[in-house]
């Protein structure tokens, strides 16, 4: 049984989150200061999320791209309307624009990948 390389991906993507989750605690504390009050820190997350989560749509639910990237960018618009709505949270276009960048990042790749990389099957007979 061969494996897909996007689970490769999948656990590549899962064991970093790890290593940063559990980095973060041995990390100084003038450095895990500075790191973390960058204020492009969430915007930088939200590109991040979106691009795991067109993945995931795209390559383990199977979902086309003409339908879960509209689909994505509905859902990216109504968490930012969304957190307008609570108080400890605020609504910014700069993260929803955030998140139709990752998902065009994961387009750009998509399209990338399939024009450089991938192999084209020639039927033999």
């Amino acid at each position: 049984m061969k494996a897909r390389p996007h689970y490769y991906f999948f656990i590549t993507v899962i064991v970093v989150i790890l290593l940063l989750l559990f980095a973060h605690d041995f990390l100084p504390d003038v450095l895990r200061k500075r790191i973390f009050q960058i204020p492009e820190i969430d915007t930088i997350g939200h590109l991040t999320s979106f691009v795991i989560l067109t993945w995931v749509c795209h390559s383990i639910i199977k979902l086309s791209l003409s339908l879960s990237v509209p689909l994505l960018i509905f859902y990216g618009a109504l968490t930012e309307i969304g957190q307008s709505f609570l108080g400890y949270r605020t609504g910014q276009f700069g993260d929803f624009i955030a998140d139709v960048v990752g998902i065009s990042l994961f387009m750009l790749t998509k399209w990338l990948y399939r024009k450089f990389f991938h192999r084209t099957r020639v039927n033999t007979l």
